[in-house]
């Protein structure tokens, strides 16, 4: 019995620095207003995608789905210097968030609201996971932000939007 209660102290003492360390990476990024634009980019298209959907202008989410892939380069930047192993994780999970976009984008040409819905809800699914790697204060949930055009006062998208 003492042995497996010392067990069990030592695997949750382990995870705790497991979970403290990965909590430090990222809580010291070296650019985290760059962090947090970045999200707030991406979180600000996806608002835009779901008003598209909402709309039914399944014509315009392939143009919302480049502005997506466009704004992933904030964050990019944003990345850029923080360590390898860090970096290589928010890689592999904006690669992912990134398909999962391109994925709305192609899924819209069936002008089937169900299967575009699954989609969008797939992409917010990813962008969660994303966000999950960066501190809460820097996290930009989708359906949060709105989009870039409405972040300036506008009451109505630019022409062509």
């Amino acid at each position: 019995m003492f042995r497996t209660l010392s067990s069990i102290r030592v695997l949750i003492t382990s995870l705790l620095v497991l979970f403290a360390a990965a909590a430090a990476l990222a809580a010291d990024l070296q650019a985290p207003d760059m962090v947090k634009m970045g999200l707030h980019i991406l979180a600000g298209v996806y608002g835009d995608m779901d008003r598209k959907l909402a709309a039914g202008q399944y014509d315009r989410l392939p143009h919302e789905n480049q502005e997506f892939q466009e704004g992933s380069g904030a964050l990019r930047d944003a990345v850029a210097h923080e360590p390898a192993p860090f970096k290589a994780k928010v890689e592999a999970t904006l690669k992912d968030t990134l398909a999962a976009a391109q994925k709305v984008a192609d899924t819209s040409q069936t002008h089937d609201k169900a299967q575009v819905s699954a989609a969008l809800a797939a992409l917010a699914s990813s962008m969660k996971t994303l966000n999950a790697l960066f501190p809460a204060p820097l996290r930009a949930e989708p359906g949060t932000v709105d989009p870039p055009w409405m972040q300036h006062g506008a009451k109505a998208p630019p022409p062509n939007k």
